[in-house]
């Protein structure tokens, strides 16, 4: 079965980083082809794990600045498909969907596309879900604008997105040896711009003033960098304001900030407990990582993690946009070592056996399989 996939990047990202995991562990009897918009880290990995992968720019589809653009980038798709023979259109993303769905259309084809944000629900025609075959989000919080726009239940099928836990069972920790960290190191990851206020950094900071009320072993990693363009003029505006808050709030000395890291597994095997305090996060890729590694999480109540995360057993739950609750958790956590430990070991006993990459490819190939006519 000839698949074609359509990604947004040519560069890794979250929705890339599971692409690449699905390509690179499919059946031999599926061969995959990946239309990126432009080189980059991902294309890279795609060429060196021996995936045909072809460059065509995937302008935003509804922009009219754009309309010369897009019917010139159709076209070429038009021609590669018919050429490559291609069975399917697995489209990585909602923002080219537009493409994979008028593709198919004009071929014929069935398309499959993955939603990986929790949308508006008026984005759903708006980028063409309700005209393709299957939607597949990666959680029950991002199927459900799906629901409410009334996309039949058959067109829509859940999977959760997987992670290569056998990848997290290192154990050396980077970033206490980096950065002559004695004590508990609690974490936060993602990107930090100000298109990324969602992800709770700033209640981060307020809560490890609150932990460092009451302990003093204890000290404060923000993982991540700022991926907007250097160009622009806001570029690294919101990791100085966080930096501004740790230092309004006396615990600059306590607070770390790594900027970007390729060595997640490191990062994770460095951490003592990792705050997810995201309110609108899809899925939660860094919480099953850090579950792999057999850390306790503290996430929120909102988006994806209730999904992943069991509270109580391999975390706790918070309400969002509360720094104390954050607060009180952590302190909760460090009391005792035990507790670590069990909610650790629960945590990656889940990871193995829900979120491994091998499932999330098993029932994508199904998926497949349902399209196919052997």
């Amino acid at each position: 079965m000839n698949i074609l996939y359509l990604s947004s990047s040519g560069s890794i990202g979250g929705a890339e980083t599971s692409l690449y995991y699905l390509v690179r562990g499919l059946d031999r009897k599926y061969s995959p082809t990946v239309i990126c918009p432009q080189n980059g880290s991902l294309t890279e990995k795609l060429i060196e794990l021996g995936v045909h992968t072809e460059i065509v720019p995937l302008s935003s589809w509804r922009k009219f600045s754009s309309l010369l653009s897009r019917s010139s980038s159709l076209q070429r798709l038009i021609k590669f498909t018919i050429t490559r023979k291609i069975d399917l259109i697995h489209c990585n993303t909602i923002w080219v969907n537009n493409y994979a769905q008028k593709l198919g259309e004009r071929l014929g084809i069935s398309v499959v596309c993955h939603l990986r944000d929790i949308i508006r629900t008026d984005q759903v025609r708006k980028y063409s879900l309700d005209k393709v075959d299957l939607v597949v989000p990666i959680s029950d919080a991002v199927q459900k604008p799906l629901d409410d726009a009334g996309i039949a239940p058959e067109k829509i099928q859940r999977v959760y997105n997987g992670v290569d836990v056998s990848l997290f069972a290192q154990e050396k920790e980077t970033l206490k040896s980096e950065f002559a960290v004695n004590g508990y190191l609690i974490g936060i990851v993602g990107q930090m711009n100000p298109r990324s206020q969602w992800k709770g950094q700033c209640e981060f900071i307020q809560a490890s003033a609150e932990i460092l009320k009451h302990r003093q072993d204890v000290w404060f990693a923000l993982v991540g960098g700022d991926d907007s363009p250097k160009t622009s003029p806001d570029h690294g505006s919101y990791i100085n304001e966080l930096k501004e808050l740790a230092y309004s709030l006396g615990i600059e000395h306590r607070v770390i900030f790594t900027g970007h890291r390729s060595d997640m597994p490191n990062v994770m095997a460095s951490l003592d407990v990792l705050v997810s305090a995201s309110w609108a996060e899809p899925f939660g890729r860094v919480i099953i990582e850090a579950m792999a590694a057999g850390k306790p999480v503290i996430a929120t109540m909102a988006g994806g993690a209730p999904e992943i995360v069991q509270d109580g057993i391999t975390g706790i739950l918070v309400p969002p946009k509360n720094h104390q609750a954050i607060a009180e958790s952590v302190i909760h956590i460090l009391q005792s070592d035990k507790t670590m430990q069990t909610m650790g070991h629960a945590g990656q006993k889940r990871a193995k056996e829900c979120f491994s990459i091998e499932s999330h490819v098993r029932e994508v190939q199904s998926i497949y399989d349902s399209f196919s006519d052997f």
